[in-house]
């Protein structure tokens, strides 16, 4: 359960608050002073604190800068009756995540604490991979999170997260959806010396066009139709901290010039606004589109494109790197089960291998997601191959058409494999490269098709009668034989 820290000397509003948010589900204390918050807060941690700027004492903003003397993160929304821009220009000077005018509507209060809520978990749930230079202490943070694997082109990950975390540098991160993105930018974030600072994420993908320059750079009072107060965007509001853009190529063109001013010299103005705001923060992306194809049709600014790409990491879809499926189910399994409360001990031989034997074409979050389910269906202590339901190649469903992606990993994998095929065609005696592989192909297929032909022949594209003399030429043993 999260906890909220409500700190104001108005008791009707304190109680309001309290009645409205533990409805939410949320934990709630409350004081009435700025001295007794710093007492609290210096004995216990909190998700959020809320706090109003005119009390007697300290006010708000004297307490927030004593609450980040004591080096607590947690987010901080400013209430306040005295609404002025210079007021919540100065609230997030020194460190609010946002301020709240008052009076306010139930909506944006409760629209205000969800984000922060959310932004609280991301910047606490630390995320690490194997061999991490910090690793976190249990007692350090209330969650954790690791990235799996120890493929090799895993291992060229970490040697690259190591090598830039602590550099602020900008990291285009590129990879398929579902690959673990996000995870890869927030194991920079953990590791950088910004670690202490805001770590704000955009779905680039998400917000309406007409409200993306709003929501990153702000707007004034009057900018336009409903702007009732002036709003802080994540810009400015992620000062000294990382500012995440997921699914950047689908931002829109007309705010990627201004995306890019602000990169390159650390400033901008509100909408609405002439003032010149500076703002140093650091700037990771991520994207499953090919971004060189985005330039080249003028759907992303080529300048855009080399400042982003001062690094670039390349996360391998799942099933480039299968001999990590059995890391990654063991790992999910251990997290599902405490996380249901149940006991889930062995997953079955069979069920093993039918989720080795898929493409998993949403990689890693599509195998959590089928494992979940699992989870849940499973009566027992084992995971049993009735339990394992894949999303998209159940028989008779749609299967995916896109075939660019797969194409693109057997030319790789083919890469690799070339020079040893040349080598046993060169070899007297052995059977030609095209023998081979057909030979290879025809065993995996039928495996994959538990041994029935008419199934195996479909899939190959060629005859039943073709397939059996294939089966013959290359004296492929199966059970029914």
């Amino acid at each position: 359960m999260e906890k909220i820290l409500i700190v104001d000397d108005d008791e009707g509003l304190v109680h309001f608050l309290r009645r409205f948010l533990s409805k939410q589900g949320y934990e709630i204390t409350t004081c009435g002073t700025g001295e007794a918050a710093i007492e609290i807060v210096s004995g216990k941690s909190f998700d959020l604190i809320l706090l109003d700027y005119k009390m007697s004492g300290l006010n708000g903003l004297d307490t927030l800068r004593e609450i980040r003397r004591l080096q607590v993160r947690t987010p901080v929304i400013i209430m306040t009756a005295y609404g002025t821009t210079d007021t919540a220009i100065e609230a997030m000077k020194v460190g609010a995540y946002d301020y709240l005018p008052k009076p306010f509507e139930r909506d944006e209060m409760h629209r205000l604490v969800t984000d922060a809520l959310a932004v609280n978990r991301l910047m606490k749930e630390v995320v690490s991979y194997p061999d991490s230079p910090r690793r976190p202490a249990p007692a350090e943070t209330p969650g954790s999170a690791r990235i799996i694997g120890k493929h090799k082109r895993m291992q060229a990950v970490y040697k690259l997260i190591g090598q830039v975390a602590d550099k602020d540098v900008t990291v285009l991160i590129t990879g398929e959806s579902g690959t673990g993105k996000e995870l890869v930018a927030r194991a920079i974030y953990h590791h950088s010396h910004r670690k202490e600072k805001p770590f704000l994420a955009v779905n680039c993908a998400a917000i309406p066009e007409n409200l993306f320059e709003s929501d990153l750079f702000g707007h004034e009072r009057g900018a336009f139709t409903g702007a009732e107060r002036i709003h802080i965007g994540k810009f400015e509001r992620c000062h000294k901290g990382t500012l995440f853009f997921d699914e950047i190529g689908d931002m829109p063109l007309a705010t990627q010039a201004k995306v890019l001013r602000a990169i390159q010299y650390g400033e901008f103005e509100r909408l609405g606004g002439s003032e010149t705001i500076r703002s140093d923060v650091r700037i990771m992306a991520a994207t499953n589109k090919n971004l060189e194809k985005e330039v080249e049709q003028g759907r992303f600014r080529e300048d855009l494109y080399w400042r982003l790409k001062i690094i670039s990491i390349h996360l391998p879809a799942l099933r480039d790197r299968q001999e990590d499926i059995p890391l990654l189910v063991e790992h999910f399994i251990a997290c599902l089960s405490s996380e249901y409360g149940v006991s889930i001990r062995y997953v079955d031989d069979a069920a093993l291998e039918k989720i080795r034997s898929y493409s998993w074409p949403g990689n890693v979050r599509e195998l959590e997601n089928c494992l979940r389910r699992a989870v849940l269906l499973s009566q027992g202590e084992m995971i049993l191959p009735e339990h394992i339901q894949m999303e998209r190649c159940e028989e008779g469903s749609d299967m995916e058409t896109d075939h660019e992606p797969f194409i693109n990993t057997m030319e790789r994998k083919l890469d690799d494999l070339f020079p040893y095929l040349v080598k046993i065609s060169t070899n007297p005696g052995e059977a030609n490269i095209l023998d081979t592989v057909e030979s290879v192909l025809i065993k995996k297929v039928l495996k994959q098709c538990g041994y029935n032909q008419v199934k195996a022949s479909r899939m190959l594209g060629i005859s039943r009668n073709t397939l059996r003399h294939r089966i013959k030429k290359y004296r492929i043993h199966t059970p029914q034989a």
